[in-house]
Order: C-alpha cells, then sequence, then structure tokens
C-alpha cells in the first residue's frame, strides 16, 4: 500500500511538471510611460493569431505587467496599450519559456528570456498589420514588375531574412524550433504578399467584366497549392488569416464559371454576403483552418460600422456554435451578437418624444436652411453618419454631453450624411443610440454645401466626419471647429 501511494504521489508530481512545462510568464514594463495602467494582448486560441480575440492586463504592485497562461503550441501574441495602440510588439513564444518585454517605443524595445536575439531581430523584419496597407506593395513591386520578377524578388527577400536566423541558429543563440518557425512564418508571410501582388493584376480586368489572363490564375494555383490555406501548421502566423480571406474571397470567387462582379455587388447589398462567404469558406477549409475562419468573419463583420448590426450574424453566430459547441472563439463573438439581439429589440420601439425631426428635412439644401428653424437659440452641431465608427464612439458622451448643453442652454442638431438607401438604418441608429434632439438627413445638394464649408472651397471639397460646430442664436457660426463630446466632457469648455 505504501508503495502505491509513493507511486501516485510521483505521478501527481509528474503532471504538474507536466502542466508547468506548458505554461509561459511574459513580464512588460512601460519604463518611460507611468501613464500605462492596461496592457493589451492577443490571446492565442489554439495557436492562432488575431489581435480582434484579446484580453486586458492591469498592472501589478511591482509595477509591471504580469502574464502567465497554459500554452499547447508555440504561438505569436502582440501586445500593446490604451495610451499607444499603434506601438506594439509580437512575441514568438513557445511552452515552458519566460520573457520580458520592456517598451518605450516602437524604436526602444527590448526583449529578453528565451530565444531573445531571434525575437530582437524579427521585430526588425517587415512585419505590416496588413499587406493591404497603402503604398505597402508599391514600395516592394511596381505596377509593371512581372510576375516572374516578382516571384524572385520575394525568394531573395526572404532568403535575405532567413539567412541572418540561420546565422544566430548556427552560433547556438536560438533554437532549432525557433528556427522552423519563423520560417514557417515567413513562408505565409510572403505567400500572402505575392497572392496579393497577383489578385491586385486580376482587379483590373474583373471590373470590367473581361477574363482574367490564364498566366495569374495559374499563378495563384501554385502559391495556394505550395502553401495551402488548410495547412494547420501556417494557423499560429498573424498572416495566414489575410492569406485565407483572399484565397476564399478573392482567388476561389474569380475562378467559378458563373462569377459576375454584379451578382457579388448584389449580394453586398442584400446583406446575404457574410453567410455567401461562410458557405464558400466550407467548401474550400476544414478543420482548425475553417473554425478559425468562421469565427474571425464573425467578428470582423461585428465589427465594421457599416455592417455591426447586419441580423444575418445572429444565425452566423449560432450555426458557429452548432457546428463548434466547445469553440475558445465563442467568448469573444457574444458580446457583439448580445448587442445585435439588443439592437432589434430597441429599433421595434417608438422613437422617444425628446427625439423629432425637421419638417421636410429632405428639402434643406445648406447649413443656413437647417439651423432657421432652431434660431433663438444657440445649437451644437453633429455632422455624422451611421458607417461612421468615431461617430458612434462619442456617443457613449451624450448623457453627459446633455446636461452640459442643458446648463448652457444650447440646443442639439444632428445632421446626418447617409445615403436615401441608408435612411432606415439612420432612423434606426437614432433610436439605438437614444439619439434625443432634432435630426436632419442631408440631401446631396446639402452635403455639398457641408464639404464646401468643411473644406474651406478646396478644388476638391470633401467632409471629414464627425464635425462639430457651434451655431449662435442667430443662426451664425460660432465655432467652426467646436470640441467633441468627450472633450466637452472631459472638463474643456464650449467656446
Amino acid at each position: 500500500m505504501k508503495i502505491v501511494k509513493q507511486f501516485l504521489r510521483a505521478l501527481l508530481f509528474l503532471i504538474i511538471m507536466g502542466c508547468n512545462r506548458q505554461n509561459i510568464v511574459i513580464t512588460v514594463e512601460f519604463p518611460e510611460q507611468s501613464e500605462v495602467n492596461t496592457l493589451i494582448y492577443s490571446v492565442p486560441i489554439s495557436g492562432t493569431s488575431y489581435i480582434g480575440f484579446s484580453d486586458t492586463l492591469k498592472r501589478s504592485e511591482t509595477g509591471k505587467f504580469e502574464l502567465e497562461m497554459k500554452i499547447t503550441q508555440p504561438s505569436f501574441i502582440t501586445f500593446w496599450s490604451e495610451v499607444s495602440p499603434r506601438n506594439r510588439v509580437k512575441l514568438l513564444v513557445e511552452s515552458g519559456n519566460n520573457y520580458h518585454v520592456s517598451m518605450n517605443s516602437q524604436e526602444n524595445v527590448q526583449i529578453t528570456g528565451a530565444n531573445e536575439m531571434g525575437q530582437m531581430l524579427y521585430l526588425t523584419l517587415p512585419n505590416p498589420v496588413s499587406v493591404f496597407e497603402v503604398g505597402f506593395m508599391r514600395e516592394i513591386f511596381p505596377d509593371t514588375m512581372s510576375l516572374i520578377s516578382a516571384h524572385e524578388k520575394i525568394n531573395d527577400l526572404k532568403q535575405d531574412e532567413l539567412s541572418k536566423f540561420k546565422e544566430l541558429l548556427d552560433e547556438k543563440k536560438i533554437s532549432k524550433s525557433f528556427f522552423n518557425l519563423v520560417q514557417k512564418d515567413r513562408d505565409c508571410y510572403y505567400a500572402s504578399v505575392e497572392a496579393r501582388f497577383s489578385l491586385i493584376k486580376t482587379f483590373e480586368p474583373v471590373g470590367r467584366g473581361v477574363k482574367i489572363d490564364d498566366e495569374l490564375l495559374e499563378n495563384l494555383k501554385k502559391i495556394y497549392d505550395q502553401h495551402s490555406p488548410n495547412d494547420e501548421s501556417l494557423l499560429f502566423s498573424s498572416f495566414w488569416i489575410e492569406y485565407a480571406i483572399h484565397y476564399i474571397e478573392d482567388y476561389k470567387q474569380f475562378i467559378q464559371d458563373d462569377f459576375s462582379l454584379q451578382n457579388f455587388q448584389d449580394l453586398m447589398k442584400s446583406g446575404k454576403i457574410y453567410t455567401h462567404f461562410r458557405d464558400e469558406a466550407e467548401k474550400y477549409l476544414s478543420g482548425k483552418a475553417l473554425e478559425f475562419f468562421q469565427a474571425r468573419h464573425i467578428h470582423y463583420t461585428c465589427i465594421q460600422p457599416r455592417s455591426s448590426f447586419e441580423k444575418d450574424l445572429i444565425s452566423l453566430f449560432e450555426q458557429f456554435e452548432k457546428d463548434y459547441p466547445r469553440s475558445e472563439y465563442s467568448k469573444y463573438l457574444k458580446p457583439y451578437i448580445s448587442k445585435i439581439i439588443e439592437y432589434y429589440q430597441t429599433i421595434e420601439q417608438p422613437f422617444d418624444q425628446a427625439i423629432s425631426f425637421i419638417e421636410n428635412y429632405e428639402t434643406i439644401n445648406n447649413l443656413e436652411e437647417a439651423v432657421k428653424p432652431l434660431q433663438g437659440k444657440k445649437i451644437y452641431i453633429d455632422v455624422w453618419a451611421t458607417w461612421c465608427g468615431p461617430c458612434i464612439d462619442e456617443f457613449s458622451n451624450n448623457e453627459s454631453l446633455k446636461k452640459i448643453l442643458t446648463e448652457n442652454d444650447i440646443q442639439q442638431l444632428y445632421i446626418s450624411i447617409d445615403r436615401d438607401d441608408d435612411d432606415q438604418k439612420w432612423k434606426n441608429a437614432i433610436k439605438y443610440h437614444h439619439l434625443t434632439g432634432v435630426h436632419i438627413r442631408a440631401n446631396e445638394e446639402f452635403v455639398q454645401n457641408l464639404r464646401i464649408l468643411y473644406s474651406k472651397n478646396a478644388d476638391d471639397p470633401y467632409v471629414s466626419i464627425p464635425w462639430y460646430l457651434l451655431i449662435d442664436e442667430n443662426g451664425n457660426i460660432m465655432e467652426e471647429r467646436a470640441k467633441r463630446p468627450s472633450q466637452l466632457v472631459a472638463g474643456e469648455k464650449l467656446w
């Protein structure tokens, strides 16, 4: 009996030690930014990498951020703060290792711990958030470059990068497993870049409705055959998701015999495009790749202002839960779906009595006509649209803003620049965000008037929203660039 107990203790010890070896410990500090109180990091669900699935950490008593988590496979984790969201550090982690990251700026990052020299070298690589980034592709490839030349350049760039990691490997400054992971990541990155380069060349014939050159399609097939989006060893790369999107939403659409741009646009207009891409993904992806793609597809659609309240997202998520009842991704999707359900419950209710519309607003053609019915009191104007994310973000300050405006005897006028076919979406947004005050949806002539006013009669008039104005009792502009609600709530003066 004593021997059995000793055996069980030893077994328990080995199990605990095995679990501990799967843990990673990461310490992050901001030596020169004491105002950073929250650290945001991407959660490597099943080893995947997508910054949309993220969590937060609060500063510990030591003044640092300490993260301990269990991982079952190598992963990329990206860190950033609420103070400097564009200052991001990407760390390639393996189970059982410890890491320390010191962040001051994008140019002043220090990483110590496992494979530290490899981690620092990785930070020097071209690592855009997306190969969609403006000017990024043209920086590498001019429009006139041939497919063969592009392929050769990509291979040279990749081999040049990997040779530096090979030197570290030969000098035993990084592990073989770390080197192999970097190699896989760069395979995915440059496959995505090359596919994007070829796809850019297909957009012109697709737009004109003519046949795509066979050489382009053959080149894309070769890329996707060599580095299959279904290869689960690529899922850890932060570039896989974009690679898969181009594969499903571009390449696999273009090669279909019945593809037409008009049908594609009709799907977008009807809101059925999201279900369409879900169905397309099921044709060409499987296993973990399909689960990750579907989860990201739902999440990304939910966070886009133009599609954040599409009703189809509810059924998409319900089907996702049926297909993957134990999916770790679901917890990151549920809050968005709950908001959509709440949205449809809210818009079925009548308008609040504190919400009104200027009579015959469709016939108002300029700002002077818009403020005329409200003369006699100052007016705080909010120029917005349902598709404008920053506009929507400012609505969270409305309750406090109302108090400030009431104390100063100021009316509130909302001017939407949504198009005619978004009229119902505009009215629904007013209900959902509880935008008490007076409303107008500007017609095209009025929108042009706003463009001219905003851009000071520029040759190519434009308007940037959200835009706020303050009008006096006589209908004259007091503040052409008035403070945002968030600024007023923070204590800045109206004028």
